[in-house]
């Protein structure tokens, strides 16, 4: 089996890796890069025999549909077999429909779907698709096995979220393996604090319901665990408001996704409208928000002396030269940061070594994938660069 990270190595977001086995050959996400500088301009990934043809390829899964992942899904060859999970591609479908990109949208209909525990066989590779805890809902860790070598790579995860303690669990059920790809995002950045839970940020955002009579929040709408959990912190006789295209993502989310936790059902919904304005007015709740024209004019029709907006957002936005965020954040009395973040920390990826009991670890989606030998000395590290093959 040959490893070969095209992409995100040294770097956060922008990713692709591809896994050789013998005849066989599949690649792990295809993603946009990332950059807070205006001026920035992502580079085309080309990787032979996927985005053109020279050379072939056997398939391309998709961990999760954040841009960073998927946002080069375009380049890939026609004949190219894509999957993801059925909430994924629901999820992008829907994207690409409101930016009326019917190129995107006909690229997002030929993805075949896979399920959680259910095994793939692409040649002579096995694909194992494990449902892990992120900040996209449908993220997925594959356990791939091919000429007798097992490889755990992991997507994006984190042990945080409300489903992150079944991780653990996901990891011994793995068992020992021979190689671990993981994610290192936070490697980059100091573990002191221990990231807040969404539990925590939830019971949280039940307080700012007893403070203020309106409460707005600014997060993205793929984050759909914790926006349910937004709805759910709503007590009764509030209103819990979203626009049309919220709406219709929460109910791809209750539709996939509602035999499996009472987090995903029942969710107490409102689309926005100017025909109840009078009762939101004199019931007050919560609205989830995006910084935009049409949200500017709804936050101004209510009183900001009783209004707070919780940024809900990498603060990495904030700071971007030409976001119009920072003046949105103005519209009402009072604003504050609430967030945590989608990706493991320092512990849970040692956890994830300590169980998994890896031959060889290589950090990726990391800025600093250093640091993990600091974290793990008795661990052997590869540190490959981009396009640099490893061979097991």
């Amino acid at each position: 089996m040959v490893i070969t990270i095209h992409r995100g190595t040294h770097q956060i977001g922008g990713i692709a890796t591809e896994i050789r086995s013998g005849n066989t050959r599949i690649i792990i996400d295809m993603g946009n890069e990332l950059s807070l500088d205006p001026n920035f301009v992502p580079a085309d990934l080309n990787i032979p025999g996927v985005t053109d043809g020279n050379g072939a390829c056997n398939a391309v899964f998709f961990t999760h549909y954040h841009g960073d992942h998927v946002g080069q899904m375009i380049r890939i060859r026609d004949d190219v077999p894509l999957y993801a999970g059925a909430l994924a591609k629901d999820v992008m479908l829907e994207v690409a429909k409101k930016r009326n990109d019917d190129a995107l949208l006909e690229k997002f209909q030929k993805i075949q779907t896979f399920k959680d525990g259910k095994e793939i066989q692409i040649g002579d590779i096995r694909i194992m698709p494990y449902s892990i805890d992120h900040s996209a809902c449908d993220s997925y860790t594959f356990l791939i096995e091919a000429n007798g070598k097992r490889l755990l790579y992991t997507g994006d995860f984190r042990t945080h979220g409300f489903r992150g303690k079944a991780l653990p669990k996901i990891w011994r059920k793995v068992g020992r393996v021979d190689a671990l790809v993981t994610e290192g995002t936070t490697l980059s950045r100091s573990n002191a604090v221990p990231a807040m839970s969404e539990r925590d940020l939830q019971q949280k955002v039940r307080q700012y319901l007893r403070d203020y009579k309106y409460v707005f929040v600014l997060c993205a709408s793929t984050n759909l665990e914790r926006i349910c959990a937004l709805s759910k912190a709503v007590p009764r006789g509030k209103y819990f408001l979203c626009d049309a295209y919220q709406k219709r993502l929460l109910d791809l989310l209750t539709h996939h996704w509602s035999e499996y936790s009472e987090l995903y059902r029942n969710l107490k919904v409102v689309e926005y409208g100017d025909n109840i304005q009078k009762k939101i007015e004199a019931r007050g709740g919560l609205m989830v928000v995006r910084a935009n024209r049409k949200f500017e004019e709804i936050i101004k029709k209510f009183d900001s002396g009783k209004s707070i907006i919780l940024y809900s957002m990498w603060s990495g936005y904030l700071t971007k030269p030409e976001s119009k965020i920072p003046e949105f954040l103005k519209l009402t009395g009072q604003w504050e940061k609430l967030h945590t973040s989608g990706h493991a920390s320092h512990e849970a990826i040692k956890e994830l070594i300590e169980i998994t009991k890896p031959d060889v670890v290589i950090p990726m989606h990391s800025e600093k994938p250093e640091v993990l030998k600091e974290l793990c000395p008795d661990t052997k590290i590869l540190l490959p660069d981009d396009g640099e093959e490893v061979s097991l």
